[in-house]
This record gives structure tokens, sequence and C-alpha cells, in this order.
């Protein structure tokens, strides 16, 4: 038995009337409608899309011993902020410790009620600046230059799920590393970064697309002229 629900709201970008149909939990029609909106003053538009969420409502998810209880918590939460799909992100740590993340993460992605909302993960770092007041609340020990071997590494124990990682495109290696993750349909951000405008440009040239927290991962006084941004 099919249990259909109809809801009066506005249209975000027509700021008319619509019906929303919705059955079995899912939407499937919007219609224009007769009536007014309903006393909620509801509106529909697309959900909102974050690609970079270290964590949510005390859950870290790069903290150790993630559960399924727990990212459903994270993941109801940030639905009920207006994220329809977001990336888990997983900041700078060992090789050993990143390992077991991107494994315990791919391991939640077969709950379907997780992997609705989990189109992928972002890896943040370690290849970034070791440079004071680059590299943020990471830790600097685990900081090292790019290695497409060790990063396969982790697309394997994240069972291919790896969709993004930030890159610091001054630090040796960092250009031949971003080809490899364009060639191979990943996204690279640009971030926790000193590079000079040449070396951002040869790392767009090789296919980064996107930025980290542009500013936040900066140092707090930088030159006016030579600095990433």
């Amino acid at each position: 038995m099919t249990d259909v629900t109809h809801i009066e709201a506005i249209h975000y970008e027509t700021n008319k009337p619509v019906n929303i149909e919705i059955a079995n939990g899912y939407i499937v029609k919007i219609s224009v409608s007769d009536h007014p909106a309903g006393p909620d003053g509801l509106f529909v538009a697309p959900g909102f899309i974050d690609n970079q969420i270290n964590g949510y409502r005390g859950v870290d998810f790069s903290g150790p011993g993630l559960t399924i209880d727990a990212m459903r918590r994270a993941v109801e939460a940030i639905r009920h902020d207006g994220v329809t799909s977001f990336q888990p992100t997983v900041i700078t740590n060992s090789h050993r410790n990143l390992l077991e993340r991107f494994s315990s993460l791919a391991a939640l992605l077969r709950d379907s009620d997780i992997s609705q909302s989990i189109p992928g993960f972002h890896l943040e770092g370690p290849y970034i600046s070791p440079e004071t007041g680059f590299y943020g609340c990471h830790p600097v020990d685990f900081i090292r230059k790019p290695s497409w071997k060790e990063f396969s590494e982790y697309l394997e124990a994240a069972e291919g799920n790896i969709r993004q990682v930030t890159v610091a495109p001054e630090l040796d290696g960092a250009i031949e590393f971003i080809r490899l993750c364009s060639e191979n349909n990943i996204t690279v951000a640009i971030g926790h970064t000193n590079a000079t405008a040449e070396q951002i440009r040869k790392a767009v040239d090789s296919g980064a697309s996107v930025s980290t927290h542009l500013g936040n991962g900066c140092a707090n006084l930088i030159d006016r002229h030579k600095n990433p941004l």
C-alpha cells in the first residue's frame, strides 16, 4: 500500500504555490497549486551540497571508532539543516590511521540510509603546507609530500569512494599528483597552501578545480601581492 502525502509550499524560484506529492518518503510530483501555501510558510528548493564537513553535532569523521549509529545521527542532523548531500572529510593523520578511517567510512556506506546522502569522501591533507600558519589544526608531524602510491592505498581502503583531495601545489611532486587525480576523476582542491600564482596556475592546468576554505587556510599575515589569493 502506497502512503501518499500532499504538502502545500512556495516554489523558491517562481514564488508561486505548489503542491508536493510524497510517496513512501520520496517526492514523486511537484505541481502548480491553486491554493495558497499553508500557514507554516514552507518553501521548496534544491538541497544544499557540502563538499567538506569534518564532523557534525559532536561526531568526528576523522575520529577512531566511528559507529553506524553516530553517522546516522550526523546524517540526520545535516539533512535537518538543509544539506542533502555531503562529503565526510578526513584530515591529515598517520598512514595507518588514514587507512583505518577510510575502511570504516566505506563500511558505513553499505547502510542505504547513509549512502543516500554521501556520494563520496574528501581527503583534506596530508599533502599540505608544513609552514607555520598554513596547516591550521592539521597535525604537522604527519604532513608529507604527495604520493600517488600512498593515495592509491587510501582509495582502495575507501573502496574507490574518495571523490576529492586537498593539496598544496607548491610541494614536491604535487603537480604530477594533481594530474593523476584528475585523470582518475578525483576532484583536486587547492588548500592550506603558500603557493605562488605561477604554482597555482600549473595546478589548475593539471586539473585542480576548486579551493578548500579559501583564505582560512592562509597565514594571518601574508604579502600584499605574492599570496595564494
